[in-house]
């Protein structure tokens, strides 16, 4: 049975003349959480992504010639570091223990290769500040990430162990260069493979055999203009860490790794006669006893040494912020800020409940403006300029602008799926459509020819029409965690409910 604490001026509500308003009179939902506030920073937008303008065009005419000998100085880079690579892993199949040191010498050859690579790209001398310290002083590195020459340049010049998604591995050429960095395979998405990754860096950490451990707590790259949130991995261990900060000077073009494409960005980087890179040693940072137990704090600290020695400011972006820029893409939308949620600020929602909240939400933006218009967000609704529409529209509107932005959109919907109020009209309205049901459940027939009433020419409509195709019959927990992963259905969903007990 479906039991319910519900005041007597909720029930008195529903059968009055104005029922549509004071259904939702009774619940004000004023204990809502105030949105947190997002950083005007948007730390994966590339600077220069569109190729274009005079100066563009004059130095791809200039650099055309040196662009081809580039290409082929790689091929043969590539070429000859492959096979120095296959010499040193020759019969040599163990990738738990550390490499022998005749093997690693062997690798000389194709760390050589690789500076010749970067000196193709234009990086003809690189300035750094500082020195690395030796491993047994700090046998983690953490570094801020903004391009795949980022890599490149450690693999030159330290030759470290790396943390990489297994799926380079898989990659031609590089993914046998990868291999012989003894690298730490990762899924970042599965959380079983992610404790194993840091059980695995504390080990090798431990070991003075393998050499020191490069990791990018960032955990993508960013286009330098902030240090996002960093992961837990190169601090649970609790050892003493060397933060690098890596700066990439420029004017004209950003060869930053943000919403450019590597086929967009390596033949323009080719097209520069040189291109500046500064890397900075930091020192040490020891964690102290507090630290050691709360790797969190200990990442904090690291990262406000690198963010003060970059001179940028730090967000609670994460690769989740990522791939709602690059999905917002695909679906037309503005690339911008507004399209990411500094994830970390969001409690528990997970990437694919944003992804998923994207998705709606670029239904409901017909116009594809990043800004949902109240028109927009009532005919999605299937609702009209009354009252009621006004008070839905205005649980979404949370900063008054007379629309709705995305990160408003979330922030609203996971905070009605979480509020009490919210959850108290879930069991009121379940239990007002199957008050004359005696076995308890929803009888979706007549919901679903009152919705496609209701809500006819919507362009949310699918989303109706997931609600109707769920079963013939739903029960109260069924219709509560749906809702829930939906709330803004519950405005049309209440005009039905009310059209069923009318009738």
């Amino acid at each position: 049975m479906c039991v319910v604490d519900v005041q007597d001026s909720g029930r008195s509500a529903i059968s009055s003349p104005n029922s549509k308003v004071k259904w939702w009179s009774a619940w004000e939902f004023k204990d809502l959480p105030p949105l947190p506030a997002s950083s005007p920073v948007d730390p994966f937008r590339n600077s220069s992504y569109k190729f274009g303008g005079a100066w563009e065009v004059f130095k791809a005419v200039l650099c055309s010639p040196l662009l081809v000998v580039r290409v082929i100085l790689i091929g043969v880079f590539l070429f000859l570091g492959f096979l120095c690579t296959k010499l040193a892993l020759w019969r040599w199949e163990s990738d738990h223990k550390a490499m022998p040191r005749w093997r690693r010498d062997i690798m000389w050859g194709t760390r050589v290769c690789a500076r010749g690579i970067l000196f193709c790209f234009g990086f003809h001398w690189i300035q750094r500040i500082g020195r690395p310290a030796p491993r047994e002083v700090a046998p983690i590195l953490v570094s801020n990430h903004v391009s795949f020459i980022d890599p490149m340049f450690y693999f030159f010049e330290l030759f470290p162990t790396i943390v990489s998604s297994s799926s380079h591995n898989d990659r031609l050429f590089v993914g046998t260069i990868i291999r012989s960095m003894q690298v730490i395979p990762v899924d970042r998405l599965s959380p079983a493979s992610r404790k194993s990754a840091i059980a695995e860096i504390k080990r090798r950490a431990m070991c003075s055999d393998f050499p020191r451990l490069l990791l990018f707590p960032e955990a993508t790259t960013t286009n330098g203009k902030a240090l996002i949130s960093f992961k837990p991995g190169a601090f649970v261990p609790g050892f003493p860490i060397q933060p690098v900060v890596v700066k990439y000077p420029h004017v004209h073009f950003d060869l930053s790794w943000g919403n450019i494409s590597l086929k967009s960005l390596i033949p323009r980087m080719l097209l520069q006669f040189h291109n500046f890179m500064q890397v900075h040693y930091l020192p040490v940072i020891y964690p102290s006893s507090h630290e050691k137990s709360h790797p969190a704090d200990y990442a904090q600290r690291v990262r406000y040494a690198m963010a003060r020695s970059l001179n940028v400011p730090e967000t609670e972006h994460s690769y989740g912020d990522l791939l709602l820029s690059a999905r917002s893409l695909s679906l037309k939308m503005p690339f911008s800020t507004s399209f990411t949620l500094e994830m970390r600020k969001m409690d528990t929602l997970t990437d694919a409940d944003a992804l998923y909240y994207l998705e709606k939400f670029s239904i409901m933006n017909s116009s594809r403006s990043g800004q949902l218009t109240r028109f927009e967000f009532l005919q999605s609704l299937g609702l009209t300029h009354s009252p009621f529409g006004e008070q839905a529209f205005a649980m979404f509107d949370r900063k008054k602008h007379e629309f709705v932005t995305f990160q408003e959109f979330v922030a609203a919907s996971v905070s009605l799926s979480r509020n009490a109020s919210f959850l108290k009209l879930l069991d009121l309205t379940f239990c007002h459509a199957v008050h004359k049901n005696s076995d308890e459940m929803l009888l979706m027939d007549k919901v679903a020819t009152l919705l496609e009433r209701n809500c006819a020419g919507s362009t949310s409509k699918v989303l109706v029409d997931q609600f109707c195709k769920q079963t013939d019959r739903m029960d109260h927990a069924t219709f509560c965690l749906y809702l829930k992963r939906n709330p803004e259905l519950i405005f049309p969903l209440s005009l039905v409910i009310l059209s069923l007990n009318e009738e």
